[in-house]
């Protein structure tokens, strides 16, 4: 991913998102086929007070 402008989008699809959370601008869940939670990492960890990570976890029941 160090290879990439800082302009690009590079999409990541996983379960493991304490291993790319650091990484982070923006993100989207989806669950069956629709888009649960979508926005900016930031705002979100400040909205919810948590990780993205424990939101995912919440979210998907992990």
């Amino acid at each position: 991913i160090n290879n990439y402008s800082p302009t690009s989008t590079v999409l990541i699809s996983t379960h493991l998102i304490s291993d790319i959370e650091p990484i982070l601008d923006e993100i989207v869940f989806l669950k069956d086929g629709k888009v649960v939670r979508q926005g900016n990492v930031d705002d979100i960890r400040y909205e919810s007070g948590e990780s993205i990570d424990q939101l995912f976890r919440h979210e998907f029941k992990a």
